[in-house]
């Protein structure tokens, strides 16, 4: 009976040792991971259709409101016993708000003496600290610069240095000034040729504003008086930008 009981616990514990254990690579592989694993791939997709239904629903609102803005011309014709109030295009309504903001405009900035003429010249503004004149706008410097650093400061104004015209325009430069001081002018030598030209590339008409002064390739012009003088151009002045007046 020993050996026999003996015999047998031995045999069971061969059989312990000789039984196979699951890997962990079969345990993921039970029903239950599978499950698991089905379920996510379910959601995913229903994720992905749902996104998918999002972008077609986005991409059709945004044709629509396209049509929409393009369609300026069909203005439905409703006859007036019908009731129903006529439907206006975005763009016409759009339009009739910018002339009524003009006409306030005119209203509130405009002179009686600036109200629109016979030549469509019309009401002429001009930024804050700026004069009008003619419909140009002019700003007198209260420093000094250089002409090329004054060049410089009128194009940061979106302006240009002063072209003269006529003799009335240099009238009105020195009313302003009152010769009290010197300005520059978009005026210098621009080549070898020691010829005048003004900043818009325009040449010197010297009939009609003569020179004074020696001239050579770094001379620019200067208002002294009456007359325009030939300064050196790093000698530093006050000066004059100019540019057209906005029309209403």
């Amino acid at each position: 009976m020993e050996d026999e009981e003996g015999y047998t616990v031995l045999n069971l514990r061969r059989q312990e040792k000789t039984t196979p254990r699951p890997s962990p690579g079969r345990i993921q592989d039970s029903p239950l991971s599978s499950q698991c694993y089905k379920r996510m791939l379910g959601i995913l997709g229903a994720v992905c259709i749902i996104l998918t239904l999002a972008v077609i629903i986005l991409t059709v609102l945004v044709f629509q409101g396209r049509s929409l803005q393009t369609d300026t011309g069909t203005v439905s014709s409703v006859p007036e016993s019908s009731g129903v109030a006529q439907r206006h295009s975005p763009g016409r309504e759009c339009n009739r708000s910018l002339e009524d903001l003009v006409s306030r405009l005119k209203q509130s900035l405009c002179h009686s003496a600036q109200s629109p003429s016979a030549d469509g010249s019309g009401c002429k503004l001009c930024p804050m600290d700026w004069l009008s004149r003619r419909g140009k706008c002019y700003w007198f410097s209260k420093d000094s610069k250089n002409w090329t650093e004054s060049r410089a400061d009128c194009s940061a104004k979106s302006s240009r240095k002063l072209v003269l015209q006529d003799q009335e325009e240099m009238e009105f430069i020195q009313n302003v000034t009152r010769d009290k001081y010197h300005v520059w002018l978009g005026l210098s030598v621009t080549s070898a040729e020691k010829n005048w030209t003004w900043v818009d590339n325009s040449v010197l008409d010297q009939t009609l504003f003569p020179v004074t002064g020696p001239v050579d390739v770094n001379s620019c012009g200067l208002i002294k008086g009456n007359r325009i003088h030939s300064e050196t151009c790093s000698a530093e002045f006050k000066w004059i930008c100019q540019k057209e007046a906005v029309l209403l």
